[in-house]
């Protein structure tokens, strides 16, 4: 039997669409290998949108090429985000490459695969008149109590440093009949959370009905505990589906919510659709709806322009929400995007000085977040054991904070419900004592 490995870059979409690639490699007889000097095919499942993103993939394929060259036969194929920014590149700068694939292209595995063997190359780059249909039974599950669904692909948006919609393509709705049948066919074999994906999830309609309805429609099937979606887009966050959030009983008490900055000049400049009164709005509706909220979201620090006021607006607008987690980088330019046009007026080390700062600032909001939520009970999904300690078990609450459980009983498994009183916080997770199973007296 031949055996695969695929290395892994970036978001939950790239992690779904590796669990899909894993499932058509095992229809077509291969075995998960456990690393790539074992593996008859290597797959690069790779992200764009971080700085340098293509220059660490070409590194990385530098190291893939010595274990090739000491496995006649292995294949070797990048796949994802920069496959499709830098198509035929890839083989003039890596030529020992097999195949490279967009991330629309994944049900064509099998066909790009045969391609390869047989010619010595295969290249399959997406176009946005692709379908994004896959057949859900296929996809190779990681083990666990969650499972992911995709609703959606691309993004119409057109802000100024995002390389998504070129990687990614248009947007493209999978019908909603499709995806209450993955749901509930994903219930049916034991998985209790489902987390719906879409670059931009909450744009997602299909005829009469929006997001909001597909919570619904959801929220119906028998087993579906609970329900999350990601990456929203402030723009499409209309009031129906906050409402749905409120009433949607499966549908959890967290949102990511990603920002870029505080500053309305930036966000103007960001091409971004709204202005920081707008987006607090949200933020201000949905805690007067759901007082337990949580929210994350995505901060760009020293984009050009950015000046030392713009810098302070999104400090302020971070002490003003009080985020739960806050994703942060600095600008880095993406080659194709309309901000790779615009002059740098900060260096790197003034943008590391923001970072740190915004990150500080970060630290502080959570740690007396999380304090505050000591000696508060919550139902906690268990995911199974923490990666350092076999003998702790860690899950998650509804508004997606990590507890890491004490002493919890031995018939414990990934998939039970617990009530937990916190007992400790940590920086970025919580501590706490199992009192009984959720739901029991």
């Amino acid at each position: 039997m031949k055996r695969y490995f695929i290395e892994t870059w970036g978001c939950q979409m790239n992690v779904h669409d590796s669990e899909k690639l894993a499932g058509l490699l095992a229809g077509l007889g291969y075995d998960r290998a456990e690393r790539p000097e074992d593996s008859d095919l290597v797959l690069l499942n790779t992200c764009s949108v971080r700085e340098k993103a293509a220059a660490k993939v070409f590194a990385r394929l530098g190291a893939l090429r010595r274990i090739k060259q000491r496995r006649p036969g292995m294949l070797l194929g990048v796949c994802g985000c920069v496959a499709q920014q830098e198509g035929e590149a890839v083989f003039r700068r890596a030529p020992y490459v097999d195949l490279v694939m967009g991330p629309r292209n994944l049900a064509r595995l099998p066909e790009i695969l045969e391609q390869a063997q047989r010619d010595g190359r295969s290249i399959s780059l997406a176009r946005d008149d692709d379908p994004i249909a896959f057949p859900a039974s296929t996809a190779a599950r990681r083990a666990g109590p969650r499972a992911y669904v995709t609703v959606m692909e691309g993004c119409n948006k057109t802000c100024t440093y995002c390389i998504v919609p070129f990687t990614r393509g248009r947007e493209a709705y999978r019908r909603p009949e499709e995806i209450v049948a993955e749901s509930s066919e994903l219930a049916g074999r034991g998985y209790v959370e489902i987390e719906l994906l879409g670059q931009n999830v909450n744009a997602w309609r299909s005829g009469e009905d929006d997001l909001a309805s597909l919570l619904h429609m959801i929220d119906r099937i028998r087993g579906i505990r609970r329900l999350r979606f990601t990456t929203s887009h402030p723009g499409h966050l209309k009031t129906p589906i906050m409402d749905a959030m409120r009433d949607v009983p499966s549908v959890c008490n967290h949102l990511h919510l990603p920002v870029q900055s505080g500053s309305d000049r930036m966000l103007m400049a960001m091409n971004r659709g709204y202005t920081r009164a707008k987006y607090l709005g949200k933020i201000d509706y949905l805690r007067r709806a759901i007082p337990d909220i949580a929210f994350s979201t995505d901060v760009i620090v020293g984009f050009p322009g950015e000046t030392e006021a713009d810098f302070h607006e999104t400090l302020a607008l971070l002490r003003e929400a009080e985020f739960d987690q806050v994703y942060a980088f600095a600008f880095s330019k993406r080659p194709g995007t309309q901000a790779c046009d615009l002059a740098e007026t900060l260096s790197e080390d003034e943008k590391q000085r923001r970072l740190q700062e915004l990150f500080s600032v970060q630290e502080s909001i959570l740690g007396r977040r999380n304090a505050a939520l000591v000696g508060r009970r919550f139902e906690v999904l268990v995911d199974g054991p923490t990666r350092l300690d076999s003998d702790v078990l860690k899950g998650r609450t509804t508004c997606n904070r990590i507890v890491h459980l004490d002493a919890p009983p031995g018939d414990v498994q990934p998939g039970d419900f617990l009530d937990v009183r916190i007992t400790r916080a940590h920086a970025h997770s919580l501590s706490g004592a199992v009192l009984v199973r959720a739901g029991a007296a």
